[in-house]
């Protein structure tokens, strides 16, 4: 009689909640990393408006054009805040994500110990078995 694991359906089950969480993980990661980037852009692009505004600032400017490059460099800023902002937010979705990874994987691997302690379970009793059939033969056999 061959093997068979009864809770097979729930270790399947563990083995795709696991992956799941795996790919929620990568997709949540790969998030952040686009926020990075485009925080770098977003800085970048506030060094080229005030190294053009220090270009700007040696011919004569108007107080008008002195004030729209302002306000550029403070919209900016704020633009920089809120992507910021919005890193420390995902930071912390990624972290939960990797949380719930962590128990998915733990839940699989106390399935896998109930299946792996089940089969051994299973080969001490098919060994016993075998034992009892053996020593009936023996018995028949030398009719002691």
């Amino acid at each position: 009689m061959p093997y068979h694991f009864k809770l097979e359906t729930i270790l399947g089950l563990r083995r795709n909640l696991e992956e799941q969480a795996q790919l929620r993980l990568a997709a949540e990661q790969r998030i952040m990393v686009n926020h990075i980037r485009m925080l770098d852009d977003l800085r970048k692009d506030r060094e080229i408006m005030i190294n053009e505004l220090e270009k700007r600032k040696r011919k004569k400017m108007s107080g008008a054009i002195f004030s729209l490059y302002m306000d550029g460099v403070i919209s900016q800023d704020w633009r920089i805040q809120v992507h910021h902002n919005t890193i420390k937010a995902q930071e912390q979705v990624v972290e939960q994500a990797r949380q719930e990874l962590f128990e998915a994987v733990k839940q699989r691997k106390i399935m896998e110990k109930v299946k792996e302690n089940d089969f051994l379970r299973y080969r001490r009793e098919e060994l016993r078995q075998e034992q009892i059939e053996n020593d009936e033969q023996a018995v028949l056999r030398f009719k002691v």
